[in-house]
């Protein structure tokens, strides 16, 4: 079962995902995909690290997010993925970007018997920005979640740290 988690930034996206994730049984496993660019982002995700249940391994990944969760479908019963904006921004820096987003979904696949928990920004709810590089990420986390919500079980939209059940 694939549910997405969607919401603004300080939502309470994460921890509404984490709090669903640690209810399932079984082996479960945490995949994070953002990167530290600068101090205010590394502070971001200290914070995420310490709000988090320790014996829940973690594995970072960058653009690779099919590879990743191909290699946890045997030894997951759960997996929380936190989050796709920051993998669609990874997938950018790449070569090809659509092969990355194709073999997400690719992935996603296999998932269907199993418990995936994705988190991701509800971009499409602010004013259409300036620069386009901005303009692109928008556009391609937009389709992305698009797919998502199309292929999930749930969508739950966090706004103000409440859940909006959409799907």
């Amino acid at each position: 079962m694939i549910s997405l988690i969607l919401g603004g930034n300080r939502s309470g996206k994460t921890d509404a995902a984490l709090d669903l994730v640690q209810r399932e049984n079984g082996s479960v496993f945490l995949v994070v995909t953002g990167r530290a660019g600068d101090l205010e982002f590394n502070e971001q995700i200290r914070e995420h690290k310490a709000s988090r249940n320790p014996v829940i391994p973690v594995i970072e990944t960058g653009a690779g997010l099919g590879d990743c969760l191909r290699s946890l479908k045997d030894a997951a019963d759960a997996v929380l993925v936190d989050s796709i904006d920051f993998w669609v921004f990874n997938v950018l820096t790449e070569q090809s970007p659509q092969g990355f987003i194709d073999d997400f979904f690719s992935a996603l696949e296999l998932w269907k018997d199993k418990r995936l928990i994705l988190v991701s920004a509800e971009i499409g709810l602010g004013p259409l920005p300036c620069i386009d590089s901005v303009r692109r990420f928008s556009r391609l986390l937009g389709k992305v979640n698009q797919r998502l919500a199309a292929l999930s079980e749930d969508v739950t939209l966090i706004m103000a740290g409440l859940p909006v059940r959409i799907k």
